[in-house]
């Protein structure tokens, strides 16, 4: 039998550190048994230890029903260059919608550190699409990298 070297653990201060860089991931969430992902762009914040996404929905939103029945969420960034160069953080936690008013502190935030998405990925008008803001409570977290 032969043992594989599948990566080393990532130390904390390397999760985020990633997760500031990083800006992309994948949301995975759920309803009644069934699993629907989607990507989306996000800003760490390390000072609450979450996640900011604004999160766009068209009429009749497949994902914003999944959001209303998952209690909890994972996302996951990662990147990968070659198979001896990658790195990938899984975080579990709450997905919650922020509250308005909002502090224009997180948009500064989240529009230096996010990976901008043209919002003509719905395949609808601009004004079709609403933008919500949201939060990803980190409650649980672990990262690999390659050795």
């Amino acid at each position: 039998m032969t043992d594989y070297e599948f990566g080393t653990g990532m130390t904390d201060a390397e999760i985020e550190s990633f997760l500031r860089e990083r800006g992309i991931g994948v949301l995975s969430l759920s309803r009644d048994g069934r699993a629907y992902a989607v990507p989306v762009s996000f800003a760490y914040d390390e000072e609450y230890h979450r996640c900011l996404l604004d999160l766009g929905f068209g009429p009749e939103s497949k994902k914003r029903t999944f959001i209303e029945t998952t209690e909890i969420a994972c996302l996951t960034a990662y990147e990968w260059h070659s198979p001896s160069e990658w790195q990938s953080v899984v975080l579990t936690g709450l997905l919650r919608p922020l509250e308005e008013p909002l502090d224009r502190s997180y948009e500064t935030l989240f529009y230096e550190h996010a990976k901008e998405i043209e919002i003509t990925v719905f395949d609808l008008p601009p004004e079709e699409i609403d933008l919500e803001w949201y939060e990803f409570v980190v409650r649980e977290q672990s990262g690999r990298s390659s050795p």
